[in-house]
Order: C-alpha cells, then sequence, then structure tokens
C-alpha cells in the first residue's frame, strides 16, 4: 500500500499583473464612482431583494443587485500606420533586388485599447462589514447581466457598458462597498451604503472570532456554528443534521502578482466532535468545480457544512494545507472524553491503531476503534482490506452497509490527514463470537485480542 498523495489546493494568479497597485479612488470622483488609468466605473443604483429570478434568499439573507456602467478610459496607443493596415509589396517580393530602397517618413495613427478581464467573477467583490463577498451566478440569469466566467471587454475608448451585479450577502449587514480589483492599471473601491472603513475591514480576522489559524499561503477564521435540518433543500437523514460553520480566510500568496486560493472541502476540510469522531464537509458555499475559494488583501466570507449525528457537540474545525494541518477552535469547554484503549498496535512510522471497545448488535459485531497518524503526509485506510475479524472458524470482512448507516462510521473519502486522530466504528455482519482482529498495515501487521461480548 501507498500513501496518497495531497491534491489539496489550487493556486491561480488572479490577474496578469505587472506590479501591484494599491487601490484608488479618484479625487474627481462624483459619489458612486470611481475609475483607474483604463476604466471608470459608476454605481448608478443599489437595490435589495429576498427573491430574485426565482431563487428565495436564504434566512438571513438578501440578494444586493449593483447596477453599475462602465467606460472605457484608456489613453489611445500611436502604432505605425504601415503596422496596422499592413503595407503593400507591390515588387511581388523582389523590391529588394532592383536597387537601394527609397526612405519614406514613418506615419502614426492614433488607436484605441481595449479594456479587457479575465473573469468577473475573479475581480468584482461586495464587501458587507469587513468580509468580501463573490458574485451570485444569479448575475448571469437577470437583465443586462453578464457571463461571470467569461472575458468582460470594452473594445474602444469612450464605450459604455451597463453591467447588473447580484451578491447574497448577510440581510443584517449596513456598511456596504464594492471591491474591484485590478493589479495592471489600480484597484477600485466605490462605497455603496454606510461606512466605508467599515464594510472594508481592517484586513485582520474580526475580533469575535471563534479561533483563527495563518499559514505562509493562507489565514483563515471561524466565525459561528449553527445546526440545520435541511441545506439548501436537501434534508438530513434520521438521526442527523447539518452543521454549518461560517469562516472567513485571506490568500497570503504570491508577492508582486497575488493568488486567488482555492480548497477543497470535501477532502481537506473537517470537524471533531466530543469523543473525537471526524467528519468530512459535505459542501458548502462552492464554485462550481467545488471548491472554497479565498481572495487577496480581504478576508473573503465563505461556508462549510457538515453532516454529523444529531447530537454530537463540534469541538475543531481542521484544514488541510498541503501536509500541514490546522484546528480551529470552534467552540469552548468540549470535552474529547476519548476511553482509555484496550489494545494498541504500532505500524512503524506511519500509525497507530487503538481498540477502545466492541459490542453486538442486532447480528451485528460493531468495532470501537481509533487511527493516531504519525506520517507528514495523507494516508489512505482501505478499511475492508485492512481490518479483519476473526471467529476461530473464518475471517470476515466489514459490512460496507451496516458500517455506512453507524452514526460513528469512517470518514468519506477515508484519507488521514497529517498527524490527526480519528475515532470510528467498522460492523461485521456474524453471529459468532469473535476473539481477534487482524490488521494489515503499511509497515507491520498484528492480531489484537478482542474481549468477550454478552
Amino acid at each position: 500500500m501507498s500513501t496518497r498523495k495531497s491534491r489539496l489546493i489550487s493556486i491561480f494568479s488572479v490577474f496578469l499583473i505587472l506590479t501591484v497597485s494599491s487601490h484608488t479612488i479618484s479625487s474627481e470622483s462624483l459619489p458612486g464612482e470611481s475609475r483607474n488609468k483604463a476604466v471608470q466605473v459608476e454605481i448608478v443604483k443599489e437595490s435589495f431583494t429576498s427573491e430574485l429570478a426565482g431563487i428565495k434568499a436564504p434566512d438571513g439573507k438578501i440578494f444586493l443587485v449593483l447596477e453599475t456602467r462602465w467606460e472605457n478610459i484608456h489613453p489611445q496607443k500611436k502604432v505605425e500606420k504601415d503596422k496596422l493596415e499592413g503595407k503593400t509589396d507591390r515588387t511581388m517580393g523582389v523590391g529588394a533586388l532592383g536597387g537601394r530602397k527609397k526612405k519614406t517618413k514613418t506615419e502614426y495613427v492614433d488607436v484605441d485599447v481595449a479594456y479587457q478581464i479575465g473573469r468577473f467573477y475573479d475581480h468584482a467583490y461586495c464587501l458587507a462589514n469587513g468580509l468580501a463577498y463573490s458574485l451570485h451566478n444569479i448575475t448571469e440569469d437577470i437583465p443586462e447581466g453578464t457571463r461571470i466566467r467569461e472575458a468582460f471587454t470594452i473594445p474602444k475608448k469612450g464605450d459604455l457598458r451597463k453591467v447588473n451585479l447580484v451578491y447574497l450577502i448577510p440581510e443584517s449587514a449596513k456598511n456596504l462597498g464594492f471591491q474591484f480589483f485590478d493589479y495592471t492599471y489600480g484597484h477600485i473601491s466605490i462605497p455603496v451604503q454606510g461606512d466605508f472603513k467599515i464594510a472594508r475591514g481592517t484586513g485582520e480576522p474580526s475580533e469575535n472570532a471563534l479561533g483563527s489559524i495563518k499559514s505562509k499561503l493562507i489565514e483563515i477564521a471561524a466565525h459561528s456554528v449553527s445546526f440545520h435540518d435541511q441545506y439548501k433543500e436537501t434534508t438530513a437523514p434520521d438521526g442527523w443534521r447539518y452543521a454549518v460553520v461560517q469562516i472567513s480566510g485571506k490568500s497570503l500568496s504570491g508577492s508582486s502578482v497575488k493568488d486567488i486560493l482555492q480548497i477543497e472541502p470535501e477532502e481537506y476540510t473537517w470537524v471533531a466532535t466530543e469523543g473525537g469522531y471526524f467528519y468530512y464537509a459535505a459542501g458548502g458555499s462552492t464554485t462550481e468545480q467545488g471548491m472554497i475559494r479565498f481572495t487577496p488583501e480581504i478576508f473573503q466570507y465563505q461556508e462549510l457544512v457538515f453532516l454529523v449525528p444529531g447530537s454530537s457537540r463540534l469541538s475543531q474545525l481542521g484544514v488541510r494545507i498541503r501536509n500541514d494541518v490546522f484546528q480551529i477552535n470552534v467552540s469552548e469547554g468540549i470535552p474529547q472524553n476519548i476511553p482509555e484503549p484496550i489494545a494498541t498496535h504500532l505500524d512503524g512510522d506511519v500509525m497507530e491503531i487503538k481498540l477502545y471497545g466492541v459490542k453486538k448488535d442486532n447480528g451485528s459485531i460493531i468495532l470501537d476503534l481509533g487511527i493516531q497518524s504519525l506520517s507528514t503526509s495523507g494516508i489512505e485506510i482501505q478499511k475492508k482490506q485492512q481490518f479483519i475479524l476473526n471467529t476461530g472458524e473464518e475471517k470476515i470482512s466489514i459490512n460496507e452497509e451496516i458500517t455506512d448507516s453507524l452514526f460513528h462510521r469512517p470518514p468519506t473519502p477515508f484519507l488521514l490527514p497529517p498527524k490527526t486522530f480519528v475515532r470510528f466504528e467498522l460492523a461485521y455482519e456474524t453471529g459468532a463470537h469473535p476473539d481477534s482482529l487482524y490488521f494489515r498495515g503499511y509497515q507491520s501487521e498484528a492480531t489484537l485480542k478482542l474481549p468477550k461480548t454478552d
């Protein structure tokens, strides 16, 4: 067996950039208007609605619609007329053989320079009480909206384009602004409502954050945890509920060229609950590719959702950045309540297996197990091949269907982040009395004796 390679972070430049410029607001701008060296942006009108294009905003959220007008103000560029038009060779390609060329005066003409950005989705954000919010997909479905993941172009100087932009923001947010990133010609910031300084924030995590972490690539803060029977019109199974963790993050990647940083939540974020159990994310406010993303300079709002047992209490949010693992506290005073193991096995420097207990349940044997990763990279666990029950007469593999119905089932995918502990249960369908558990590891194998069951 081999450890699975890390496939964590997608990092890409926000724009094609030459140098970093700070955000600029022209002293000549009118209220609701700003410009950089190439484009002038005006917010003509802002409006709020709880329903747009047939979609209702979730509880506590509201749609903000910004009616904007964009004008290409890029100075014209002088270009040689011959290069622009393509000079005709009237000698059929042999003019150089007929003698010395006659010098002609070079003529120049002024031409327009198109203003273009790669994708609106990467550039245009709403600022609300210190957090940045991405464009909502509804932007593509309303009158005078735009394709947010396609190039946006204003061909000529003086050309105007009207664009309506949609953001889903907290209904309680009263301090709003518009932030447009352009590292080539200068950022654009426009107040929308309330205090723009509060809208933009300090660039630091909120003072009332539950917890935060910081690495060379990213800074993340956890803000709140809430529990719901439904998430995005999907109902949790009986006995389960959705835990929604609201977070914000800021990319620290890049130097003069700042990067947007993306993380795949369903494989690289998880929550630990009371008792040491471990649940990967089931989704969240992700892109079409299933990523959560973080802008440079300003903390960007995101949320993560986890399907957890109804009675569970969350203690920590886990985030893996390449082979670095971070734990962010999301509550205080939650005890781990992990019992002492009744048997253990050390699989070299890869992991330690821990057996906590065994019980009978409706014709099945349930094993209570734990794994402590000792590796500096992720470990893929093959539960059916690595954990075999011995009854003395036969060897039994886990029952996948029964195991998946357990509240404390193994995480899916069963990948252990570096240096991380996970507790879980495995189910075996048998009426026999098992005597031991055979474990096949990466560097060793072992047989763990089981206590007698009633």
